[in-house]
């Protein structure tokens, strides 16, 4: 599990480091990429030593006009292909500082990667750093002169990149004779990254993953100098020797990091937000707006774990402000304390408060108490996340919740202190869609994780520690997880394993959209926050299940985020009849909303249009809400 270590926003690199790689021949598009990823590595500050190894054409002629160290003696092996040993073991001699770069030439970095390593060197002596990519199609030379040219590029990364795999390795940052030999990997093939991970794990070395802080941009690429392309040079016959060469045997991914590069945030910000999602209650009148009017059930002692406390909470509730009640509860009750709950009532209150918040002395209703809360009101007909000053891109207008306010982040109840324990509730905007209601909690949202949690479902004692714990055990790799849940239907209870049905989310694609509807649900996934923010939230047009398809998909299938299963269950859903089972099966309306916004969507390759006919014939074949 790793340990996190966050970067400091105003630290001022100053280590100088040096930088190698092995260039491929500078020829049509893959010179371009080379070149803008070398030139982009000259920007860095301090600017590092430059190493190219190796005689590929154009080699030499980049390293004289960009004034960087050129040795064009390297070993190879009878295939040609560059061997790293002799590489690495050059890089001892000829690297004039003590942290040593080895990057893949295709890999653009901007100033977030020298600020990483100097936060690193701060805290540990040894250390081996690598991180998750970006795949982005750039095929043009980069304007490196135009001062704007690193927003430029994180822009496109953020509107059309896709996440590289957890497996895809494309740098390694290290003291320089923490790997003083290493075997006669071929460069370019695979398992001589995964030797890199698997060493430095076996000799205890502490394993730092950059994903989260570094934007390593890589610009997409033909395989066209192997004859088998891109699966030869991963599984090919030169790969397969660099496995046999390393006696490669474990996976060495990034999830196998021992420690995690975070963003520095507010250490009074919760890890987990957990949003209420409210489609037909009033949590107030219309006046006065008093958070007091929305009563919350003090929790039971022992939480909601005994058979008990269930058949307490299992009976059919007619009351949405008791079934609001109930969910937050259940909240209340977790094992795990870091988190905030957010309700967002779906019935919305035209008028009812400002966008400023308004500060409240501190309430105690039914056992609550809030110390230093602002109760976030908001205006009735604001935009969603296409438009309008409600939408995410611009940020929320809405004051946090305890930001300047005397007084602590916890709520005593019953006195019980529930650290991060703070709850807020939200207007919602004039689109009352179960996705623009997803939005709006996400306006308020300060958490590293986001759970929306139906009315209709109460949260298992354990869930959110449980969760949390399988995000921190693969480091920054895990975007979304998904479990099983317990269907409750007076005093029958079901329990529902979806995987079964679907169990590699490592492989959703558009065709499997049946077999999505019934596993992907609201109470039972828990996302990584920022991947959400990567996709611009939910699609406000769409109906509940569609939207929480449609979001899944976009995060896996476009946009490259890891998706896992947690095999047991985490919620109850408290069934009216057999409201779970009936609402889980597609209809075509749905699926073709779903397949079309999935289309749309720019992230999408030529490749993946090739799957468009297939989709649509599935949804041909799937029946109407009629």
């Amino acid at each position: 599990m790793a340990q996190p270590l966050y970067i400091k926003p105003e630290i001022r690199p100053n280590l100088g480091i040096s930088i190698f790689t092995v260039p491929k021949a500078f020829l049509g598009n893959i010179g371009i990429i080379q070149h803008n990823a070398i030139t982009s590595w000259t920007l860095l500050k301090p600017k590092p030593e430059i190493i190219l190894f190796g005689d590929e054409i154009g080699t030499a002629a980049i390293a004289q006009e960009l004034g960087l160290n050129h040795v064009a003696d390297i070993e190879c092996n009878s295939y040609g292909t560059p061997l790293l040993d002799s590489v690495f073991a050059q890089v001892q001699e000829q690297a004039t500082h003590d942290i040593i770069t080895y990057i893949n030439a295709d890999i653009i970095l901007l100033k977030d990667f020298t600020q990483a390593i100097q936060q690193v060197c701060q805290h540990l002596e040894t250390f081996l750093i690598t991180g998750r990519r970006w795949n982005l199609d750039l095929s043009k030379p980069i304007e490196f002169q135009s001062p704007t040219w690193e927003d430029t590029l994180c822009q496109q990364v953020n509107q059309t990149g896709c996440l590289g795999a957890d497996d895809a390795k494309d740098y390694f940052i290290f003291p320089k004779n923490l790997f003083p030999t290493i075997p006669k990997f071929a460069v370019g093939r695979g398992y001589w990254d995964t030797w890199m991970v698997t060493t430095a794990a076996m000799r205890g070395y502490p394993i730092v993953d950059a994903s989260e802080v570094v934007m390593a941009v890589h610009q997409n690429h033909s395989y066209g100098h192997l004859m088998g392309g891109k699966n030869e040079a991963h599984m090919g016959k030169e790969a397969q020797q660099n496995k046999t060469i390393g006696n490669v045997q474990g996976q060495g991914t990034i999830a196998d990091s021992t420690w995690q590069l975070k963003p520095w945030h507010d250490q009074d910000s919760p890890r987990v937000s957990v949003i209420i999602i409210v489609q037909d209650l009033r949590i107030c009148p219309l006046n006065p707006p008093i958070l007091g009017d929305f009563d919350i059930i003090p929790p039971r002692i022992g939480g909601l774990g005994g058979q008990n406390q269930l058949n307490r909470l299992s009976p059919v509730v007619n009351s949405t402000s008791a079934r609001v009640n109930r969910a937050v509860e259940s909240v209340l009750a977790q094992n795990y304390s870091d988190y905030e709950i957010i309700v967002v009532d779906g019935a919305g209150n035209k008028g009812v408060g400002s966008r400023e918040g308004s500060p409240l002395a501190p309430l105690n209703k039914g056992g609550i108490v809030i110390k230093g809360g602002y109760l976030a009101g908001w205006d009735e007909g604001t935009g969603n996340r296409e438009q309008g000053t409600g939408s995410r891109e611009q940020g929320s207008p809405l004051t946090p919740l305890n930001k300047g306010v005397t007084g602590s982040r916890n709520l005593n109840k019953g006195g019980i202190v529930i650290k991060g324990g703070c709850v807020r509730v939200a207007w919602p905007t004039a689109n009352r869609k179960w996705g623009a209601l997803c939005d709006r909690g996400l306006e308020m949202a300060q958490g590293e994780f986001v759970i929306f949690l139906d009315s209709d479902s109460v949260l298992l004692p354990d869930a959110l520690e449980k969760q949390v714990a399988a995000f921190d055990r693969e480091s920054s790799t895990l975007d979304l997880l998904l479990s099983g849940w317990q269907l409750v239907e007076g005093e029958k209870i079901t329990q529902v394993t979806p995987w079964q049905d679907l169990p590699d989310l490592e492989d959703l694609h558009i065709w499997k959209l049946e077999k999505l509807w019934q596993p992907l649900r609201q109470s039972n996934s828990m996302f990584r926050r920022s991947r959400l923010d990567l996709v611009g939230g939910f699609n406000t047009k769409l109906n509940q299940d569609a939207a929480m398809v449609e979001v899944i998909l976009n995060l896996v299938f476009l946009r490259g985020s890891r998706a896992l299963w947690l095999p047991e269950a985490t919620c109850h859903y408290f069934g009216q009849s057999n409201t779970i089972p009936e609402q889980s099966s597609p209809v075509a309306e749905d699926i073709k909303e779903v397949i079309d916004s999935i289309f749309k969507q720019p992230t999408v390759k030529g490749w993946m249009q090739k799957l468009k006919a297939r989709a649509y014939r599935f949804e041909q074949g799937t029946g109407s809400r009629e």
